[in-house]
């Protein structure tokens, strides 16, 4: 071994590396969800204003990835390292003990609403909505043309003239909107963390698990829950779900058959007497008939 290799080997480790294993290994025994997030393009405040909604429910920390993976080997969970194997990027990591899809779920209903980039998709509908916009008139009028959106000019200032909707959810923004938008102050677009990987009591989960589609999965619950009463109906299974359509059938069953058997009960004493008469009404016409 060489004396440069002696020098690192006992070169002493800073103190804030063994408190962040320290701390990182405590949060990794505590939790049993750990989820890891890219932090490439996201934005500092935007973590801290993440952090504030999901206090109590989550913790989130940045670590360097080595501490983190000294840190689940002193935690007895190695296999945690999976969660960041191939990522190259920075991370950061989230530590609850809510289901990581309910905690996917919660993260994205707390997307914050930012302003949009060229190329990016519209979150929702983009209304520029009647107002000031403060600016004097100038070369931006073309830029309000091009886009539609109608304005007058009161008080030496340019006025938007109605609301007007210049991007529906899903649209890609252009380079001149997007400008536009940052101009008048207006979000378009809703930025948040997003879970790459998870793991939720040894089981490793990615990104494709973790995502769902809440109006389609309601809808095939939906559906479910009808075949599956129309079924135990049908075979009289008896449930708190099919107990008044079971009776409601059986006093359908039951009716018919008493009408067709022509047992005089009150409820069918009408449409006896009734039928009587058509019955009666049709030999009078074959009669005349003969």
């Amino acid at each position: 071994m060489s004396a440069e290799a002696v020098v690192k080997r006992e070169r002493p480790i800073p103190k804030w590396k063994i408190e962040e294993v320290e701390e990182l290994s405590k949060l990794i025994s505590a939790h049993r969800v750990v989820a890891v997030f890219k932090l490439t393009g996201l934005r500092a405040n935007l973590l801290h204003e993440i952090r504030k909604k999901l206090r109590g429910e989550a913790v989130f920390r940045v670590a360097k990835r080595n501490l983190f993976k000294i840190a689940a080997e002193k935690a007895g969970k190695p296999e945690l390292v999976k969660l960041i194997e191939d990522i190259k990027e920075p991370v950061g990591f989230i530590f609850s003990n809510t289901s990581a899809l309910k905690l996917k779920l919660t993260l994205d209903k707390n997307r914050i609403p930012m302003h949009a980039k060229a190329g990016e998709k519209a979150d929702f509908d983009i209304v520029v909505p009647e107002m000031n916009t403060g600016l004097p008139p100038g070369p931006i009028l073309s830029e309000f043309g091009k886009l539609k959106i109608p304005t007058k000019i009161e008080g030496g200032q340019i006025w938007i003239a109605k609301d007007t909707v210049v991007a529906k959810k899903g649209d890609e923004i252009s380079q001149a909107l997007a400008s536009l938008l940052a101009r008048l102050d207006i979000k378009a677009v809703l930025k948040g963390v997003s879970i790459e990987r998870a793991f939720e009591d040894g089981v490793l989960l990615t990104k494709e698990d973790l995502e769902i589609d809440l109006e389609k999965f309601s809808e095939d619950l939906k559906a479910a829950h009808g075949q599956a009463l129309a079924l135990a109906t049908e075979i009289g299974y008896v449930t708190k779900e099919t107990i008044t359509p079971l009776i409601v059938k059986a006093y359908t069953n039951a009716r018919a058959l008493a009408l067709e058997a022509e047992i005089p009960v009150k409820d069918l004493v009408e449409d006896l007497i009734r039928r009587a008469e058509l019955r009666a009404q049709a030999l009078k016409s074959a009669a005349n008939l003969q």
